[in-house]
């Protein structure tokens, strides 16, 4: 959902959540070539891949989270909790049960073909779907998750919207204040990495995985606790400088001491262990304060292109991972090298997600509800009637 801001709108996070969404092309085109395990996945796999992918792993879905935060955080400033959770089924549950009969199967099926199970067509696939070890929801696990989010936490919302409009915004404030204690805040994803990470692996199915419920529910609220404030993204701009580094140091010692080919010197001891937990969380709190200051420095305007993109992310997101699969499952099978096959499925991939969503999704009204969209303004309508509201 779009963002707004307190006296004008946040043109930066919106940026950020389209360029971030963005990244998920090129990251899970990438997944096709390393050996962490994917859908489907090329014959030969790389090595020069994953510096830029680990990089991108650590922050992307944090950061995804936090603007989401910040996005109910507006997304509920006038409206009574009955109508914010009204439409948060509408946005976020339709497209979820959409997506999951519509979008996932054709993901499953390419998977299924890609390890030798064969079927005699897509169709003669489709009712093996809903069986287990087939069914799934795949990427669509951030809606998941981001509509238990916003059901569990509505009453923790609208307590804290109640104090802030009673005028308890300024409690503590004196502390955050600070130049860089925000990074205090790396305290508590801290405790969730060192207590949880080890005993909930990543599963992602929403009941059995405690620390990613845990850690990315944290950089929810980190946004929407945050965005009360108005002091706090002039700060951030100010401090951005500091917070790269912060970022760029913590990013190079757990690459270098847990990432890189080897055993790291943050692998051998408890004591690295505990320290990588830090250097990790650092890397991740830092990495997202630096983009919301850098992009509130530089981006904190619109033009045609945010406008569009801003509407076309979120369906872009629900199609694109099946357009990468149906095109990677093809190229794969080519003789070319990786380079070629990646640059092919990443522009195609973005080619085709673009053309099903302007040409398909973009105009036809049932397709709208179920991909998150709000109606298309009536063509009839007086111009300030058909005007969006910033809010």
């Amino acid at each position: 959902m779009a963002l707004a801001a307190q006296t004008s709108r946040l043109f930066y996070f919106d940026w950020l959540r389209v360029l971030a969404f963005g990244l998920l092309v090129p990251y899970h085109a990438g997944l096709m070539f390393v050996d962490w395990g994917f859908h489907i996945q090329n014959a030969g796999l790389t090595e020069d891949l994953k510096p830029p992918m680990l990089f991108v792993n650590q922050w992307r879905l944090p950061l995804l989270f936090f603007v989401a935060g910040v996005g109910t955080r507006f997304a509920l400033r006038r409206r009574p909790g009955r109508v914010f959770l009204q439409d948060r089924l509408r946005r976020l549950g339709i497209p979820l049960v959409a997506g999951i009969l519509l979008v996932i199967p054709p993901q499953t099926y390419l998977e299924r073909l890609s390890h030798g199970v064969s079927y005699p067509s897509y169709l003669g696939f489709y009712p093996h779907f809903f069986e287990a070890g087939n069914f799934t929801w795949n990427h669509l696990w951030f809606i998941v998750y981001l509509l238990a989010y916003s059901v569990l936490l509505l009453p923790v919302f609208l307590w804290l919207r109640r104090r802030n409009e009673a005028g308890s915004r300024g409690a503590g404030a004196g502390f955050w204040t600070g130049h860089y204690r925000l990074l205090g805040l790396v305290v508590p994803l801290v405790l969730i990495e060192v207590l949880l990470r080890s005993r909930w692996p990543d599963t992602r199915n929403l009941v059995a995985d405690w620390y990613n419920f845990a850690f990315y529910l944290t950089f929810l609220l980190y946004g929407f606790v945050l965005s009360l404030s108005e002091w706090v993204w002039p700060q951030v701009e100010q401090n951005r400088w500091g917070y790269l580094a912060v970022g760029a140091v913590s990013s190079a010692l757990i690459y270098v001491g847990w990432h890189s080919p080897g055993e790291g010197f943050l692998e051998t001891t408890t004591a690295g262990w505990l320290a990588f937990c830090v250097f990790k969380c650092l890397n991740i709190w830092g990495w997202i304060l630096c983009f919301i200051g850098f992009a509130r420095h530089h981006l904190q305007r619109s033009n045609a292109f945010l406008a569009y993109t801003n509407e076309a992310v979120y369906p872009f997101y629900i199609l694109h991972q099946t357009v990468l699969i149906i095109l990677g499952y093809y190229v794969l099978q080519w003789s070319a090298g990786i380079a070629i096959k990646y640059a092919v499925i990443v522009a195609g991939t973005f080619a085709g997600t673009a053309f099903l969503y302007e040409f398909v999704v973009r105009r036809v009204g049932i397709l709208r509800l179920l991909f998150g969209l709000k109606p298309a303004p009536d063509p009839e309508a007086a111009p300030e009637l058909r005007r969006v509201n910033p809010g």
